[in-house]
């Protein structure tokens, strides 16, 4: 691997892109999403980048907090031990016995390693079945638990949120279930994944999980200068439209993101260079630029928000509508004072924006004149 795709530690199996990490693309990219989802500490944020210190569990809770999946488990996947039964899709973590998950089992490293996204695809596979997380009563004493709530719930908190908007029935939606096992039972630590058999939907279940591609040798999958659209958001989406076209409804609004412009854009294009899923772009349109937002895209970090100089963007991460929509429309002009050609506002006092500074920085200074001859 090159310096961009790497593992972070040679005893973890925790791999990081560099490229597809926010605050490793820019300064602007103000992110510890993975460092406030390691339940034990080991993982740091800063500008010279993300350390992790001894100590991790390999648990993959960090993977799933992260919005662009610059973080992978080496020898993660989802894997089902047996066929799928009829009735309830059930999922347990790594450290149960296969002798107690019962047929049909969907076995992952922690309950909390699974995002929004898998967990909303999990649903979809189990058709009519319901989609179980079971509680072995462990959760409180694991060195990957702990913490006052189930390592699951925000992620079932979100998935039941978007189902519910697209009509699913709180009898469907997914559940954690308590079915205790005696602690004596618990393994210290979370099993290797070499000690995982798959023997059945090998292939497909493992893939909801695989990993982001590493690109060829040396090549890193997601360089730091090019964008590409967030995964886990796509998979929501995916999801959700289909089961919203099964029941006849849409995914609402609040779903997308809104971006505005304040009316103060002149095409620096900053914007466009910083976001890290290419939901801004300029297109030719009209003998113009035209400054477009795709909310299906944005995973609404605020990168753009907080690179502008102009600071002309404003983003809510709910509430936009889902077309894609023009933000600034801008054409090229030639500047009245110096001649070279800019891209200009619809409204435009016909001055590039070199010559627009220089003109207030002399009439700042003939007014510092005149007040000092008084």
């Amino acid at each position: 691997m090159d310096g961009s795709m790497h593992f972070l530690r040679e005893d973890a199996a925790l791999r990081l892109d560099e490229g597809a990490c926010l605050p490793l693309r820019s300064r602007f990219g103000q992110c510890s999403a993975c460092a406030d989802a390691c339940p034990a500490g080991v993982l740091r944020v800063s500008v010279a980048g993300l350390e992790l210190a001894d100590g991790c569990l390999g648990c993959g809770r960090c993977a799933a907090a992260c919005p662009t999946e610059a973080l992978s488990l080496e020898g993660y996947g989802i894997v089902a031990a047996d066929p799928l039964a009829t009735g309830a899709m059930r999922i347990e973590c790594w450290k149960v016995p296969v002798s107690r998950t019962g047929a049909g089992a969907v076995r992952v490293p922690c309950l909390g390693s699974l995002s929004p996204g898998r967990l909303l695809e999990l649903w979809r596979i189990a058709g009519d079945g319901a989609l179980e997380l079971v509680d072995r009563g462990w959760c409180s004493a694991c060195s990957a638990g702990g913490g006052e709530r189930h390592p699951a719930q925000q992620t079932l908190d979100v998935a039941r949120l978007w189902l519910r908007e697209v009509g699913v029935p709180e009898h469907r939606l997914p559940r954690l279930v308590s079915q205790p096992l005696p602690a004596c039972e618990m393994p210290k630590d979370i099993p290797a994944p070499e000690f995982e058999r798959p023997v059945s939907r090998r292939q497909f279940l493992r893939s909801l999980a695989a990993p982001v591609p590493v690109g060829a040798p040396g090549v890193p999958a997601f360089p730091a200068g090019a964008r590409r659209e967030s995964a886990e958001r796509r998979r929501m989406l995916t999801a959700l439209d289909a089961i919203a076209a099964e029941r006849g409804t849409a995914v609402p609004d609040e779903f997308f993101p809104r971006l505005s412009n304040r009316g103060t854009c002149v095409d620096h294009r900053i914007c466009t260079a910083i976001c890290p899923t290419g939901a801004l772009a300029v297109r030719a349109r009209d003998a113009g630029a035209a400054l477009e937002f795709d909310p299906e895209r944005c995973i609404a970090c605020g990168a753009c928000e907080r690179a502008c100089p102009e600071r002309a963007l404003s983003l809510d991460p709910h509430g936009g509508k889902r077309a894609r929509r023009v933000l600034a429309m801008h054409r090229p002009r030639r500047c009245a004072a110096c001649g070279e050609q800019y891209t200009a506002k619809d409204e435009d006092d016909g001055l590039c924006l070199a010559c627009r500074k220089t003109r207030r920085f002399l009439r700042s200074g003939a007014g510092l004149w005149h007040a000092a001859r008084r």
